[in-house]
């Protein structure tokens, strides 16, 4: 009985382990390092987006600038006033991968979800010309000094230890 017990951990590790930051859409909390694009419902399938979406919002998390959209199906009984209370829980989390793969995941569950798309970049920080780097380099030495400076002034002259 331990045995099989022992083995299913095992193997249900395993399993977790081998699905990679794409697990992160399905729960597992792991982002992937470049840019990705998750779907839900109907837009699994490329080209599957049909209508206006419902929800159009972004929001970020851990350096990545994601745009979310969605429509829900017809027949989901869901306001206007809890369609905006949605978006907004959602655009103000600091979470907000986790936050939307979650609702999401839920939605789609729930079938009442069309399709999602869920578009994170990374982007890429604009390197710094040559002149950049020396302005930013003598910058930092001033300031520097200027700190060594004020740490010198404070301590007592002629303190014998």
């Amino acid at each position: 009985m331990r045995r099989l017990r022992r083995s299913s951990v095992i193997a249900g590790l395993v399993a977790t382990l081998s699905l990679g930051p794409a697990a992160a859409q399905f729960g597992l909390y792991q982002l992937p390092k470049t840019n990705f694009i998750w779907r839900w419902g109907q837009s699994r399938e490329e080209g599957k987006q049909v209508g206006f979406p419902d929800l159009d919002l972004q929001g970020t998390e851990s350096g990545f600038l994601c745009h979310l959209t969605a429509r829900f199906r017809g027949s989901l009984d869901m306001s206007t006033t809890e369609r905006r209370q949605l978006e907004s829980d959602l655009r103000t989390r600091l979470d907000f991968i986790y936050a939307v793969s979650q609702e999401m995941n839920y939605l789609d569950q729930m079938l009442s979800l069309d399709w999602a798309t869920l578009d994170c970049q990374h982007p890429e920080p604009t390197p710094l010309s040559e002149e950049k780097k020396a302005e930013r380099e003598s910058a930092a030495r001033e300031k520097m000094l200027r700190e060594l400076e004020r740490r010198r002034a404070k301590q007592p002259h002629g303190a014998d230890n």
